[in-house]
C-alpha cells in the first residue's frame, strides 16, 4: 500500500519538524515539510502530494501565492490550514481533507483580471 504523501509548510523551524514527526507517526502518512516557499513549490512539482498542510505562520501573501501554484499544476490537490492545538486535532484535521476535503482546498482568484 502506497502512504499519503503531505507536505507541510511552515515558518518557525522547531513546529514544523513537531508537526512533520507527529504526521509520520502513522504509518500510512509520510510528511516531508519545509520553511520557504520556493522549496515547497519545488518540492511540490517534483513529488506526487496527496495533500498539502499550512501552518500558522505562513503569511497571507504566500498561502494566496502557494495555493495558486499548487491548483493550477494539480487542481484536485487537498490543502488545509492547521493552527495548532495537539496531534488529536492534527490527525482529525488530516482524516477530515482526505475522506471529503472538507475545510480544505479551494481556489483564490486574487487579482480577476489577470
Amino acid at each position: 500500500m502506497n502512504k499519503i504523501q503531505i507536505l507541510v509548510i511552515g515558518r518557525d523551524a522547531d513546529i514544523l519538524q513537531t508537526v512533520v514527526r507527529l504526521v509520520n507517526k502513522n504509518e500510512q502518512w509520510n510528511a516531508t515539510g519545509t520553511s520557504e516557499d520556493e522549496a515547497a513549490i519545488e518540492l511540490f512539482h517534483r513529488h506526487p502530494y496527496d495533500l498539502v498542510l499550512l501552518g500558522g505562520g505562513v503569511e497571507n501573501d504566500s498561502e494566496l501565492k502557494l495555493r495558486r501554484i499548487f491548483t493550477l499544476q494539480n487542481p484536485k490537490i487537498k490543502i488545509i490550514q492547521h493552527w495548532g492545538g495537539g496531534s488529536g486535532l492534527l490527525e482529525n484535521e488530516i482524516r477530515s481533507a482526505l475522506e471529503n476535503n472538507e475545510g480544505g482546498n479551494f481556489n483564490i482568484v486574487d487579482n480577476p483580471f489577470n
